[in-house]
């Protein structure tokens, strides 16, 4: 144990220490090279964050109303118990729901986002009205600071596809190269959040001028709101299509056997045959059977317009859009201080690298 001792000593006399004071020290001596760094990593920030664009953020906070109707006693607790479980059992009411946390989905949609890329909005900045495409896509907000210019001329011409006319479904959707571009943009830029617990959902839209943020974000409430209760609606609204034309054919039907009734009965005003009272009976039998179908489709369609106000969700808007008074992003400030701890970090290696005896240190 002594021998190893003695043995080990004189290596831990050779190794390489570096103490608190000689760290302070090296730092002390190249002060000028740390600030030097640290200042030019600064401001290579600083002009970094002024390459980006201004954005401005609107958020709305809707409440929907979910179906809770439930089909029986009988199954109120095991549907409890399902959904405690993430199962969801049909409540019996007949009634289709998009549940909340399905609208982030909708709002991520290729059909909504070139709807949203048509929809016109007011550009405060330039003062005039311009869709979402042309806003950013075909002419987009210049940052404050222009690195790179790109020269439209010069853009890829777009490479039309030959598609055949006939033959395909008409939901097929054929995009360009600049909806891509839009839409992989406008994705980026609408997000919707759900909370589990209550079912608020929190819409948000990001863009680079406040008065289009505002307009934008009011197109996708109204979009989302009219696509939940036309999904809602929708069997409703079929069945009552359906029962209008049946109503307008029960009631030509009707017209024409009271027009065949009276006609008989003006040509016949003076008969007393039997034959004659027969077709007459039975021209009224007609009439009265063309007016009951009649009534009780009118019946059923007045039903069914109340079925779809009944099952017309409420959209409750807790937090209205409000005009963005203050830019979201990005934030200058903590992009340069975050520039000038990366190049402190840099400018110390560097004085480690060159206060230290490598060769040394790997020798040993």
């Amino acid at each position: 144990m002594s021998k190893d001792s003695i043995h080990n000593s004189p290596i831990e006399q050779e190794e390489i220490s570096i103490n608190i004071a000689e760290i302070f020290q090296a730092i002390k001596s190249h002060f000028i090279l740390i600030a030097a760094i640290s200042v030019t990593f600064a401001a290579l920030g600083a002009v970094y964050s002024l390459t980006i664009p201004n954005e401005y953020q609107s958020n709305v906070k809707l409440l929907p109303e979910i179906d809770a109707k439930s089909s029986g006693s009988n199954l109120g607790g095991l549907k409890s118990l399902a959904g405690l479980a993430g199962v969801d059992i049909g409540g019996g009411s007949g009634v289709d729901v998009v549940r909340p946390e399905i609208y982030p989905s909708v709002l991520q949609s290729t059909p909504f986002l070139r709807e949203a890329l048509k929809s016109k909005v007011f550009v405060q900045k330039r003062k005039k009205w311009m869709t979402v495409f042309d806003y950013i896509v075909t002419s987009p907000e210049l940052p404050p600071i222009q690195i790179f210019s790109k020269d439209k001329s010069k853009r890829k011409e777009e490479e039309a596809l030959t598609i055949p006319k006939e033959g395909l479904s008409p939901e097929l959707i054929n995009l360009s190269r600049l909806e891509l571009i839009g839409i992989t943009n406008l994705r980026n830029r609408i997000s919707a959040e759900t909370d589990k617990k209550n079912g608020m959902v929190t819409i948000i839209v990001k863009l680079t001028d406040p008065i289009a943020t505002a307009m934008l974000i009011n197109f996708t409430q109204n979009y989302l709101t009219k696509y939940v209760s036309s999904y809602r609606t929708e069997k409703a609204r079929k069945e009552l299509k359906f029962l209008q034309d049946r109503h307008a054919e029960s009631r030509k039907t009707y017209d024409n056997a009271l027009s065949r009734l009276s006609t008989y009965k003006d040509q016949h005003r003076n008969t007393f045959l039997q034959v004659a009272k027969d077709q007459e009976k039975k021209l009224q039998y007609e009439v009265d059977l063309a007016f009951n179908i009649y009534s009780s489709i009118s019946t059923q369609m007045a039903d069914a317009a109340v079925k779809i106000q009944r099952e017309t969700p409420v959209f409750k808007v807790l937090e209205p859009a409000q005009v963005a008074l203050e830019k979201s992003e990005p934030k200058r400030s903590l992009i340069t201080i975050g520039f000038l701890f990366f190049g402190v970090f840099i400018s110390l290696v560097i004085v480690f690298f060159r206060t230290v005896n490598l060769k040394q240190l790997l020798d040993k």
